[in-house]
């Protein structure tokens, strides 16, 4: 299953979000939302998302369509670690890194410190490095 999966730690809160169907025509089960900053209601996150913007949003719990105007979603919580694929290959030095978005679903693992975009942060690898998974943590904020 492709997207952000809870690992271990605490299992947060559901809600029940307005999105905005103009800019996110479907989503998928562990697809990353974050707040629009246009309209406050929820998009897919993108490689340009930060900090701020996805602590507004959320990871989707049940797919949507263009005719849905809500998304059950579940908040992100800071102590939780949970599983995503990545661009590259996974590597164990890039842990603690912090790491921007590919798109919704995928981390972009270049191996250096993104302090602009980055939202997720590496504790571990999963399974082979060509697997193209890792663990970690959201980002709460960046210094």
């Amino acid at each position: 299953m492709a997207g952000f999966q809870r690992l271990s730690g605490r299992d947060s809160q559901n809600i029940e979000a307005s999105i905005d169907g103009a800019v996110t025509t479907s989503t998928a089960v562990g697809d990353l939302l974050m707040r629009s900053t246009t309209t406050g209601k929820l998009i897919a996150a993108t490689s340009s998302a930060t900090v701020t913007l996805v602590s507004g949003g959320g990871i989707v719990q049940k797919a949507t369509t263009s005719s849905d105007s809500t998304v059950d979603i579940k908040l992100i919580d800071y102590n939780t670690e949970y599983t995503v694929e990545t661009t590259n290959n996974s590597d164990t030095d890039h842990n603690y890194m912090f790491m921007a978005l590919t798109d919704t679903n995928t981390v972009n693992n270049t191996g250096t410190d993104d302090v602009t975009n980055g939202v997720f942060m590496q504790t571990g690898i999963i399974g082979a490095t060509t697997d193209k998974k890792i663990k970690g943590r959201f980002v709460r904020t960046l210094s």
